[in-house]
């Protein structure tokens, strides 16, 4: 499962993600908060590599179809114990 994923900022904390799998393609808005970067504990973490990689992440647990179009990124790490650690080893990694 080889993926692409383009992200471009929208606004503070709102992002645009382009997702290319095979031969589909999806668009996400994501939403970062303060509150989920803090959880993190990195000084100042690439807001553009961290929506990124929490896509590639649950592209690893759900099809490009299933992903919701908007991604609330702190919804994910309430329901998904694995998020967080996993999105400190990415991006230290």
């Amino acid at each position: 499962m080889a993926e692409s994923v383009k992200v471009l900022q929208l606004g503070e904390r709102e992002y645009a993600a382009e997702v290319h799998e095979s031969n589909q393609t999806t668009e996400h808005r994501v939403l970062l908060t303060q509150d989920l970067l803090d959880a993190l504990d990195m000084p100042e973490p690439d807001e553009q590599r961290f929506v990124a990689e929490s896509v590639k992440y649950l592209l690893q647990r759900t099809p490009i179809t299933a992903l919701p179009h908007d991604i609330d990124l702190e919804g994910i790490q309430s329901e998904d114990l694995e998020f967080l650690p996993e999105m400190r080893a990415r991006m230290t990694g």
